[in-house]
């Protein structure tokens, strides 16, 4: 949730006036209880609302905003049980279909961010950070709901491409190394996909370079 937006929820909730510099919320009640459900603010103030919280009285729920004023969501708020803001949605192509989500707190030190590349919300790619430099990656490359890719990477480089060539087991049975160039250098494999992989030489590691199962 942008800064302003909490200014004015807060305020909003201790019954404050909010500050002079923003347009105040429009609070909206249940009629059977009386409780806050929606704040809805018009944060660039403009005269149009461009961002609504959703609650229940006190904890908020979610948030939607608009923030390019082109009259679609383009920004969802998620938020955990202590309303804490986790997760932040958005729309790779800015038309209103949410296909991107940025997990707000580290987890472990490392950040992630969510991918739809079909945009039914089905999240086929998952990409880790530390600070602001990608360090590893998932993709489920056939939609089936489980991962069949994972990359690892070192200084911005890919060192590792792991693969379940069945598409099925959810475990990778192939791997292709790379220096810190990121420089193809071998192939190995797993037949037995019990983490002890072998390398492979002449045609087999060319096929498994290029991708293909033998």
């Amino acid at each position: 949730m942008s800064f302003c937006a909490v200014l004015v929820i807060s305020a909003a909730l201790s019954g404050c006036d909010a500050p002079a510099d923003f347009n105040r919320a429009r609070a909206s009640y249940d009629p059977f209880t009386s409780r806050l459900v929606l704040l809805s603010v018009d944060q660039n103030r403009d005269g149009q609302i461009d961002h609504w919280t959703y609650l229940d009285g006190n904890r908020p729920l979610r948030g939607e905003g608009d923030t390019d004023g082109d009259g679609r969501i383009d920004r969802w708020e998620y938020f955990d049980a202590n309303a804490q803001l986790v997760r932040v949605g958005s729309s790779s192509r800015n038309d209103g279909i949410e296909d991107t989500w940025v997990y707000v707190q580290p987890v472990g030190g490392e950040s992630r961010i969510d991918r739809s590349r079909g945009r039914d919300r089905h999240i086929d790619v998952c990409q880790y950070f530390v600070k602001d430099a990608m360090v590893r990656a998932e993709e489920d490359s056939n939609g089936d709901g489980q991962f069949d890719r994972w990359d690892r990477y070192e200084a911005g480089a890919l060192r590792e491409a792991a693969f379940d060539t069945s598409l099925a087991a959810g475990t990778p049975d192939r791997r292709l190394l790379y220096d810190a160039q990121g420089r193809f250098f071998a192939a190995e494999q797993d037949v037995e996909r019990d983490g002890t992989f072998v390398r492979l030489t002449g045609a087999a590691a060319d096929a498994a370079k290029a991708g293909v199962t033998k």
